[in-house]
Order: C-alpha cells, then sequence, then structure tokens
C-alpha cells in the first residue's frame, strides 16, 4: 500500500508538473498586461500634453507619432487583456498628474528637454516587456511585446538625438 501510495503520487506530481508551469506563464502574461497598460495610457496623456505645448516643429512632430504609436499599443493591449480575460484597472489621469504637473510648469526648450528626457527614461527599460517575451505563454501577447521593444527602442534613440540638438 506505502508503494502504490508513493507511485500514485509520483504520477501525480510529474502530471501536475506541465499545468504548473502553463500556470505560471499565464500569471505572466496577466501580470505583463496589468503592468504595462495603465503605464502605457498614462504616457498618453503626457505625450498628448507635450504635443499641445511644445513650440519646437521637430519635438511637436516626433512626439506625435510616439503619440500615435503609443495610442495603437494601448489598444491592442486592452484587446490582449480582453481576449485572454485579464482585468486592467488604469487611471490614466491619476497616473500621469505627477508629470504633468512637473511639465506644466516649464516652458520652452526646458519642457522640451524635460519630456525627452522622460520619454528616454521610460523607453530604456524594457524589463517588462522582455520577461514577456521570455516567460508568456500566449504567442500573440509575446509578438505584441516583442515588437513594443524594437518601436520603443526606435523612440528612444530618436529622443536621444532631439535632446542631444536641444542641448548644444
Amino acid at each position: 500500500m506505502k508503494t502504490f501510495l508513493s507511485v500514485a503520487l509520483s504520477a501525480l506530481a510529474l502530471g501536475l508538473g506541465p499545468a504548473a508551469s502553463l500556470r505560471a506563464q499565464e500569471k505572466a502574461d496577466a501580470e505583463f498586461l496589468t503592468k504595462v497598460t495603465p503605464g502605457i495610457a498614462a504616457s498618453v496623456k503626457i505625450i498628448e500634453y507635450e504635443v499641445q505645448n511644445t513650440s519646437d516643429d521637430k519635438v511637436k512632430d516626433f512626439a506625435g507619432r510616439v503619440l500615435k504609436q503609443h495610442k495603437e499599443s494601448v489598444k491592442t493591449a486592452t484587446a490582449h487583456a480582453k481576449r485572454l480575460r485579464i482585468a486592467v484597472v488604469s487611471d490614466p489621469d491619476k497616473d500621469s498628474k505627477e508629470m504633468i504637473d512637473k511639465l506644466s510648469r516649464l516652458k520652452g526648450r526646458d519642457l522640451d528637454i524635460a519630456f525627452l528626457e522622460w520619454l528616454s527614461r521610460i523607453h530604456q527599460d524594457t524589463t517588462l516587456f522582455d520577461d514577456e517575451v521570455k516567460n508568456g505563454s500566449d504567442p500573440e501577447l509575446k509578438a505584441y511585446a516583442k515588437n513594443s521593444i524594437a518601436a520603443g527602442n526606435e523612440h528612444l534613440k530618436e529622443a536621444r538625438e532631439l535632446l542631444d540638438k536641444l542641448k548644444k
């Protein structure tokens, strides 16, 4: 009886191994969406502020392109969350308030530099996206994360180039 119980428990543990692994991957998908979606939604508000208040045409053009991509990214992330039945809570007005308050105290070149420094900072850390590509279970969500890294790297490169020109 003791041997049978050991064999039965071992078989059960082996059978649960893949299921436990799948649950961990699904948890990674949920964690990714619940962290990324509110952050991108807040970034939309901040970028909108910059587009409306910058006096530099090159910064305005760049921020407008980034804004369009971030709005599309929020839509895509939200659609993935809905498809995967993952609840995502987002308050973009609240989450963007601190940065918009900081930007609202600045004008002209100082405003643009602060915005571009912030944008560089948020695109520099791709940890959440890298983790989803590595640990996520949903192929479409992993592709979204991978594409977001590439787009973010482009934003980072252009933001740094504009920053260099503004700081001269």
